[in-house]
């Protein structure tokens, strides 16, 4: 299991390294096409709407899940458990 988790992380880590290196390219791009090297909007806009997609992506289970049903620490029904597999097919 641990070889295969590497491997997988080994692949996935190039497209993190790459999504780096090529803000560098979009500063330059941007600078060439408008004569204005603007590197602290582009670099703080990356992390930015990373953070922002991460809160949404904590944000849609939880409206999800409240409109399935489901109640934590009580017998699952079976709209809650259809709603939570689903939400696991589509999420994932």
């Amino acid at each position: 299991m641990c070889c295969f988790c590497t491997l997988a992380y080994l692949g996935s880590s190039f497209i993190y390294t790459l999504n780096w290196a090529l803000i560098s390219d979009a500063v330059k791009y941007g600078e060439w096409k408008t004569g204005i090297r603007a590197e602290c909007l582009v670099y703080s806009s990356y992390p930015f709407w990373g953070e922002m997609s991460q809160a949404v992506a904590g944000f849609i289970p939880r409206i999800v899940l409240a409109l399935v049903g489901y109640v934590p620490n009580a017998e699952l029904s079976e709209n809650a458990l259809f709603g939570i597999r689903n939400l696991i097919y589509i999420y994932s």
